[in-house]
């Protein structure tokens, strides 16, 4: 008898233990803030996925990464009140709830929830788009959970919304939720230990953006492992599995006060640390979880703020006004907390310099010997010189492409660019001249005589005048940069001296004049 009595007050126990169940009352209302902790680490002698009744799981080694606090807020608090404002309330989400589009396309991303004694639901989701806010309202919603929600409860059902934006495109959302409460009995975290149920949720679901008609679906899919107890509103612990990679995506649990879990959030980074001044810099936030408020200071106080942006932005612009080296902090504030960081001397600003250049001589002839002459403001460390092509160019004298003013010899006609790039404390300028050397051939030759022969204009661009007093016939002919003629005419008449050569290409040439014995070989440019 005695044994029949100790049996059925095990089973009596056991079965008043099963009968844990979660009602609306015990989740989250609008306005409610909750603390949890995020951890990167599970330790545990029981793996998260095993369960069963009666269970316990033993999370108690969890680490502790950081912080935050979670707020529900109403919809009229957010930039979606038009799409939401029936919604209970709605929980920022960071970018994680719009699956793998999420990351960069949208920000200020919103899950919206309608809570009751019956259900929990997600009836849509908020985003910005191209600074625009976007509501995807859910034509069919996403059933978190059922209520009273008791061990062995199961229910499935699909989801599906969509937002256009400006007739350009479309944010979409479809898919599927897979619940059971396939697990009761025992947690324990950091936190502390509860009676609870455990609820396993399968997403599957295609994230896409559709632009003009065009659109990459992105599928995700994962599983949401929950703990609840009665009372305690947020979940005790929450792990979430990514299906396609088999890893896990976050593990978060309810938790205390921690103000060393603040420590190391706030960092930062710029897009670049040695600059001129006049330059701009941009100071980027890197700092984990979703600030609040942000406060920059930089020392010493020899910039100013560029673009809009001033100390409380998170990607704040600087021109630096003087050269020294300049610390950075920043300090971050959260819901739950705060954290600072410091880099000292993190920015260099230094003098730079500016390239310039010219040469002695601009139109040598084939082996004859010209020098380069840098004329660079400022404090010049390197010089690197470039001459494009550099067929037949050498350097003489004992000099290199990287002396200040090398001496070169070109060996071959045409026209030849020159780049000069220098480097200063605070990084390198370039500056390029096209076409700046014409080498002529050495069997060309001007010929420079005082007497009335001439002619006008140069540079020309469609036609040029012979400008003679005398009234005897001129021979006129004009050679390329090989020597070769390419025109040749005599000229009798006043009307003849007025004649074209825009029917040549664009560049440099020798025209020769002979007229009763008298001669001018000059340069003739066409633009």
């Amino acid at each position: 008898m005695k044994i029949k009595l100790l049996i059925t007050l095990l089973l009596t126990s056991i079965y008043v233990k099963a009968q844990i169940n979660i009602i609306n009352s015990d989740m989250p209302r609008v306005n409610d803030t909750l603390r949890y902790s995020n951890s990167n680490l599970l330790v545990s002698s029981a793996p998260f996925a095993l369960t069963g009744a009666n269970y316990t799981w033993n999370f108690a080694n969890l680490s502790i990464e950081n912080q935050e606090v979670q707020r529900y807020f109403a919809p009229t608090a957010t930039p979606y009140i038009l799409q939401f404002f029936q919604a209970s309330y709605g929980i920022p989400e960071g970018n994680l709830a719009l699956g793998p589009i999420g990351g960069g396309a949208a920000s200020n991303v919103f899950s919206f929830y309608r809570a009751n004694a019956q259900a929990n639901v997600i009836v849509g989701r908020g985003a910005t788009l191209q600074s625009l806010p976007l509501g995807i309202v859910y034509s069919s919603r996403d059933t978190v959970f059922k209520y009273p929600l008791n061990y062995q409860d199961a229910y499935s059902g699909n989801y599906a919304g969509e937002a256009s934006f400006q007739g350009l495109g479309a944010l979409k959302q479809v898919g599927s939720r897979s619940t059971i409460v396939d697990g009761w009995g025992t947690i324990t975290t950091p936190y502390g230990t509860f009676t609870c149920l455990r609820v396993k949720s399968t997403i599957v679901g295609t994230d896409s953006i559709v632009f003009g008609g065009f659109g990459i679906p992105i599928p995700s899919e994962r599983t949401e492992y929950t703990w609840l107890a009665k009372g305690e509103k947020y979940p005790i612990l929450e792990v979430v599995v990514n299906n396609l990679t088999n890893q896990i995506s976050s593990i978060k649990f309810k938790d205390k006060n921690r103000p060393e879990a603040y420590l190391n959030n706030a960092n930062f980074i710029a897009n670049r640390t040695l600059a001129t001044p006049g330059d701009t810099i941009t100071l980027n936030s890197t700092s984990v979880g979703t600030p609040t408020a942000f406060n920059w200071q930089i020392s010493p106080n020899k910039f100013v703020f560029a673009a809009g942006s001033n100390a409380s932005s998170a990607s704040p612009r600087l021109i630096f006004t003087d050269t020294g080296n300049f610390t950075v902090r920043l300090l971050v504030n959260y819901l739950g907390g705060s954290d600072d960081t410091i880099k000292v001397n993190y920015i260099r600003i230094r003098k730079g310099a500016t390239a310039a250049f010219s040469i002695n001589n601009n139109q040598p002839k084939i082996s004859e010997i010209v020098t380069l002459n840098d004329e660079s403001i400022g404090d010049v460390l390197t010089w690197q010189w470039t001459i494009i092509p550099n067929n037949g160019v050498l350097y003489v004298n004992g000099t290199s492409a990287t002396s200040k003013n090398p001496a070169l010899q070109f060996n071959q006609p045409g026209n030849f660019a020159v780049q000069l790039r220098i480097t200063h404390s605070a990084g390198n300028n370039t500056l390029r001249k096209n076409d700046y050397v014409q080498v002529w051939p050495t069997n060309i030759k001007e010929i420079s005589e005082k007497h009335d022969l001439n002619f006008f204009p140069n540079p020309a661009f469609n036609f040029i005048h012979i400008n003679t007093i005398m009234p005897e016939p001129i021979q006129v002919s004009i050679n390329n940069f090989l020597g070769q003629t390419i025109l040749s005419k005599t000229i009798t008449t006043d009307e003849a001296k007025h004649f074209s050569v825009g029917f040549l290409p664009r560049g440099i040439y020798l025209i020769n004049l002979v007229q009763n014995e008298k001669i001018t070989s000059k340069r003739l440019v066409l633009e």
